[in-house]
């Protein structure tokens, strides 16, 4: 069983592609410029909001300067409804509960804000995560180890009995960057083949799969 699991936000535990394709639409309709699909919200997001923010935009209105007046309309807007159509995936809250009860400590790292992290985890699983963490300024993102060496230290977590959980090969490659093992999940916004393409250790399509990864493998013990 591994001691300590980290899992991803944005495709892993929590389904968000809505509220954050709402959020980037009004943005997109408020400068008049042209909207996208879901799916092609898909394919933007992993990176960080900015980096998100700069996909969506025009290629002309991608400037530096430009992306943070948009980042400020971005923030506005999903700030105030960024758990409208957010939920998660079915099982998970489950899942976690038995974690927990089993001693496992659990952990939230994701490349979306810090703030947004904290406030969306925090609704829909108060109480059940250990440490939540999401992009702080100053701090690189995923695939950077930074954020995630900074989670496992708040934990006192040894890389080597830790998981890291995720749905997008950045999310691979932060794990492995980090020193630890990782699980993808196939139920996210990225392809089994890229997960694997990774080199993610285990795959999961499945939430009982998943589960069966964090209790009966022993990388440790």
């Amino acid at each position: 069983m591994y001691r300590t699991v980290i899992f991803d936000l944005d495709g892993t535990i929590l389904n968000t592609i809505d509220d954050l394709a709402d959020a980037g639409n009004w943005v997109c309709r408020k400068n008049g410029w042209p909207e996208h699909t879901v799916d092609e919200f898909k394919a933007m997001v992993g990176h960080g909001i900015p980096n998100l923010v700069a996909k969506f935009s025009p290629e002309g209105f991608r400037s530096p300067l430009l992306v943070v007046n948009t980042l400020s309309q971005f923030n506005q807007y999903y700030g105030a409804h960024n758990i409208e159509k957010t939920a998660p995936y079915e099982g998970i809250p489950a899942l976690l509960e038995r974690l927990k009860a089993a001693g496992v400590q659990l952990a939230v790292y994701s490349n979306k804000a810090d703030e947004f992290s904290k406030v969306i985890v925090e609704h829909y699983f108060p109480g059940v995560f250990d440490f939540i963490r999401g992009k702080v300024e100053g701090v690189p993102v995923k695939p950077d180890p930074a954020g995630i060496h900074a989670v496992m230290k708040a934990l006192g977590a040894d890389p080597a009995e830790t998981l890291f959980v995720g749905d997008s090969s950045v999310d691979i490659r932060t794990g492995h960057n980090a020193g630890t093992r990782t699980c993808g999940v196939t139920w996210g916004y990225r392809s089994r083949e890229s997960l694997a393409a990774a080199g993610a250790e285990f795959m999961a399509g499945t939430v009982a799969e998943l589960e069966a990864v964090i209790m009966e493998d022993k990388p440790c013990c």
